[in-house]
């Protein structure tokens, strides 16, 4: 018995996405004879798959005429949606810096490779906006309309230091300065710029911003920061202070004298008799007889990555090629929490429990002086008793207000260094004095490849695994 025409007919699939339909002719049994299907009678067999649109109607003659059996063959093409461009902002200033010094093929650190800030010169284009480009619909070969995905416009940037076209398309800055992206905002600060030299001809720095010093600092001059503070030359005797980085670019060479005090972290190529204060973290390429306290950690890097003398402390760690020398030169390092540290935080933490009492008896007295007011019937807003009282409880939440945040301050950098530890990665020689909290150890022999932890019995040195 013959089988069915519809037996015959081709099998018609659409693509996941709605672009494509194509038509599969089953091949002969050798059994049976083929009917052949018009191009009318395809376009039918389309129209039962709801195919409608972008049908190849050249494809469907040929195959009326000579049959592809066995494959899969495209006889409709839908039209694609392009997708839009969202709007996005193009930064013509660098926004990225390498911060640490890269290290050369011999192994030393190259300072000078550090990038630490982006200057501009007012009226520089420093960003431009680039709108949303809307896509464009399509359609599947089933007639259904296929909506690109929505692209949106970008705010217009805020900051300051810059000013801004009327289509809002462009970014100029208003002033020379420092150029930065902080939490999506641009800022523009100003910079104080110094070619030279600072010294006697310059005199001292005092300034409320960034400061670049593209010479050496020396002949006692101060540099009084309250941004970044970059210096290309050497650091001799001076007096730095920064209230964010400071950059060191060619290192310090001090006289004992030279101080510098640093609330974020520092990088110098190295420092040689000084004494510095860091709030945050140092790298350098060397310590040699200075006195540096860290409230972070010290990372020393390159062949020559080694403390030799003075005093060095980082709450957070340490790690460091060579501790001390050959010679047995006194070299101090801790690290961790010492117990002045500890008695520092339990006697600021008592004087604001006793100032809170204050100010809460003081609160009482002025409650009894309104009371006593309105029992009497009189205004006692104005006595100079109750002012007085004013004036101290005033005073005294401001001064418990600011030595909170230093015993918060103090309680985030105890617990940063609750792990710390001093990594020695070649030798660490003897003459050395170690601290790690509040355990400590003089070493009496060179050891190699040790990192010193603290444990129950006291220090312990653990051989680093290569």
């Amino acid at each position: 018995m013959a089988q069915p025409v519809s037996a015959f007919a081709p099998k018609v699939q659409v693509s996941s996405d709605g672009l494509e339909a194509t038509m599969t002719f089953k091949i002969p049994d050798g059994k049976n004879e083929v009917p052949k299907f018009t191009a009318a009678q395809l376009l039918g067999f389309l129209s039962n798959a709801n195919v409608s649109f972008g049908i190849d109607q050249e494809m469907l003659a040929r195959l009326a005429d000579s049959p592809i059996y066995g494959r899969p063959i495209k006889v409709a093409a839908g039209t694609p949606q392009q997708q839009g461009t969202p709007g996005y902002y193009e930064y013509l200033f660098d926004t990225n810096f390498n911060r640490k010094p890269t290290i050369r093929p011999d192994g030393t650190a190259d300072y000078m490779s550090i990038k630490t800030i982006e200057t501009v010169q007012e009226g520089d284009v420093i960003a431009t906006y680039h709108p949303a480009v809307q896509g464009s619909r399509g359609m599947s070969v089933r007639g259904q309309i296929l909506e690109p995905k929505p692209v949106r416009d970008l705010p217009p940037l805020i900051g300051r230091g810059f000013d801004r076209s009327s289509d809002n398309l462009t970014y100029t800055a208003k002033i020379d300065g420092k150029i930065e992206v902080n939490q999506g905002k641009i800022l523009v600060s100003p910079v104080h710029e110094v070619q030279g030299d600072v010294g006697i001809e310059t005199g001292n720095i005092k300034f409320n911003g960034d400061v670049i010093v593209h010479g050496g600092v020396h002949d006692g001059a101060v540099i009084d920061a309250a941004g970044n503070v970059i210096i290309h030359g050497l650091i001799e005797d001076c007096d730095i202070r920064a209230g964010k980085d400071l950059f060191l670019l060619s290192g310090v060479k001090g006289n004992e004298k030279t101080i510098i005090d640093c609330k974020g972290s520092i990088t110098a190529q190295f420092v040689e008799y000084a004494i510095i204060t860091c709030s945050g973290n140092i790298t350098a390429d060397y310590f040699f007889k200075s006195k540096i306290s860290c409230d972070g950690h010290i990372e020393l890097n390159g062949n020559n990555a080694s403390i030799i003398g003075g005093y060095v402390s980082a709450v957070q760690g340490v790690e460091v090629n060579d501790i001390g020398n050959s010679f047995g030169t006194i070299t101090n390092v801790s690290v961790g929490v010492d117990v002045e540290r500890a008695a520092e935080y339990e006697m600021l933490a008592k004087k604001i429990m006793a100032l809170n009492a204050n100010v809460q008896k003081i609160k009482k007295g002025i409650e009894d002086f309104d009371k006593l007011g309105e029992e009497r019937g009189i205004n006692v807003k104005e006595d100079p008793r109750r002012m007085q009282l004013l004036r101290v409880r005033i005073r005294d939440e401001a001064i418990v207000l600011e030595e909170t945040k230093k015993l918060n301050y103090m309680k985030e950098v105890i617990m940063s260094g609750k792990d710390a530890t001093i990594k020695v990665y070649r030798r660490l020689y003897a003459g050395s004095n170690l601290s790690v909290d509040d355990h400590h150890a003089s070493i009496n022999e060179t050891h190699e490849a040790i990192e010193i932890e603290k444990s129950e019995e006291g220090i312990r040195l653990v051989k680093i695994r290569g």
